[in-house]
């Protein structure tokens, strides 16, 4: 049985899929200028937003603890009613170049969870098991959430390795398990929902998952059908490729909950 949990409201792991959106900012400014720009969305289109995932690896302060600390207290102050979720995600994975090797991001991670700046935080299972482990113990005892995650931008690895990982990622602690892969045709979009479907049966804790471009799309409004607890949608910039602007996808989230689910 699905361990569920809830925060600010929000019951992460039961019913429609909670949408998520990025912000991205390279400084201070260009961060008022994102928050601004979800603030300025309709009303509908803004209450359908769960989760703001602030990614990290764009903001040019990233080293800088205490322009991190002042980011996070901002998103926190001005979308006080949303979920804040704290990523860096790295190059292999996906993220941007960083300018810079210490601290390094799992040190960043620590700050963050320690200092309980961020609601959740993303960390990436390929940083090590033992690291991931402490962070996901750092996090419990902190009182923040964690999503552990594996991106894959070239291929979609086979069903029971991708399984596999996601149940790797509940033994190493994490409170949610993502995973987000690359399809080269609809076998393996396909494939991405089985292993999703299974591992939502199986697993403890929500499954995220996704498969990306525009060929994957459809895995990103089928969450609920298929066992994905969380989705990623768009506001203005998309973080990676196939995220569906958060005009389209309430809609169609509502559309998959009122006519396809139970």
């Amino acid at each position: 049985m699905i361990v569920v949990f809830e925060i600010k409201d929000r019951i992460i792991g039961k019913g429609m899929p909670k949408i998520c959106v990025p912000v991205m900012a390279a400084d201070e400014e260009t961060l008022d200028k994102r928050i601004e720009a979800v603030l300025g969305i309709s009303k509908e289109a803004y209450d359908c937003i769960d989760i703001i995932e602030f990614r990290g690896d764009f903001f040019e302060g990233l080293s800088d603890m205490e322009r991190i600390t002042g980011a996070l207290n901002k998103l926190s102050e001005k979308l006080y009613d949303k979920i804040i979720l704290f990523t860096i995600r790295s190059k292999g994975e996906g993220g941007e170049q960083l300018s810079f090797d210490k601290p390094d991001i799992n040190a960043i991670n620590r700050f963050v969870i320690e200092h309980k700046l961020a609601d959740m935080v993303d960390i990436e299972l390929g940083s090590g098991d033992e690291i991931v482990s402490g962070l996901c113990e750092a996090a419990k005892a902190s009182g923040v959430k964690t999503i552990i995650s594996n991106h894959d931008f070239y291929a979609t690895p086979d069903t029971d390795e991708m399984i596999d990982r996601l149940v790797r990622m509940e033994r190493l602690g994490g409170d949610i398990a993502k995973l987000a892969v690359m399809p080269n045709d609809r076998q393996d979009v396909i494939r991405l929902l089985m292993a999703t479907e299974e591992a939502s049966r199986t697993l403890n804790i929500p499954v995220v998952s996704m498969s990306m471009g525009k060929l994957g799309a459809v895995s990103r409004i089928t969450g609920q059908a298929f066992g994905s607890a969380i989705t990623f949608s768009s506001v203005n910039e998309a973080s990676a490729p196939g995220q569906i602007p958060i005009e389209y996808m309430k809609t169609a989230l509502w559309t998959i909950d009122a006519y396809c689910c139970e």
